[in-house]
Order: structure tokens, then C-alpha cells, then sequence
């Protein structure tokens, strides 16, 4: 099912700016905002990031999420983890997304 949305959200994320993408202010806005674009955008960079981690790491990070995560545990983890480390500011968005993930589903455990 997640699949199934995963393509065109990717596809409309990557349609905006590269700056953009890689942005902790963008993240934060996009994850806590009422919008639908905004959510759309949270939305496909949290399964983006669940997908890149169940085959390889994010920027040296690895998670390994349970099968059966649903979006709203997995929007939790991101925005609680957000405002755990507001010194995370350089990191890119899928860095962030990965830590987050990180912190709660490491691998191994």
C-alpha cells in the first residue's frame, strides 16, 4: 500500500527546487504545517526515507523500522525527534528523517 503513494510523492517532491530538499526549515514546515502540499511533501520524504533505509544507510545512519509502521508513528518519531535537537541544523532532510528513525528503530536490537 505504502508503495502505491511512494512514487508520486517522490515525483512531486523532486519537481521543487533542490534547495528545498535538503532543508531542516522545510522539513519542520512541511511535517507541522495544515496544509495538504505541505503534508504531501512530509509525507513522501518519510517514506522515501523508510524505503532508502530498508536497503541501505542515510548519510552513514541506519534504521530498521518494523514492517508494519504506520505514517502517523513514523510522523511522531520525526517531529518529536525535531524538536529533541534543535542543534541539528545541517543535516540534510533525509539525514534528519534517518536519525530520527535511528533513535527509536536501530538495527540489531
Amino acid at each position: 500500500m505504502k508503495s502505491f503513494f511512494l512514487v508520486p510523492l517522490l515525483a512531486f517532491i523532486f519537481a521543487t527546487t533542490a534547495h528545498a530538499l535538503t532543508d531542516r526549515e522545510h522539513l519542520d514546515k512541511w511535517c507541522t504545517q495544515a496544509s495538504s502540499v505541505a503534508a504531501g511533501r512530509c509525507i513522501g520524504y518519510l517514506l522515501a526515507a523508510e524505503d532508502a533505509l530498508s536497503h541501505d544507510s542515510i548519510e552513514g545512519v541506519r534504521a530498521c523500522l518494523p514492517p508494519a509502521i504506520g505514517l502517523s508513528e513514523q510522523h511522531r518519531i520525526v517531529i518529536d525527534w525535531l524538536k529533541a535537537n534543535p542543534e541539528a541544523k545541517s543535516l540534510t532532510a533525509l539525514g534528519l528523517v534517518a536519525r530520527a528513525y535511528a533513535a527509536h528503530y536501530p538495527c540489531g536490537k
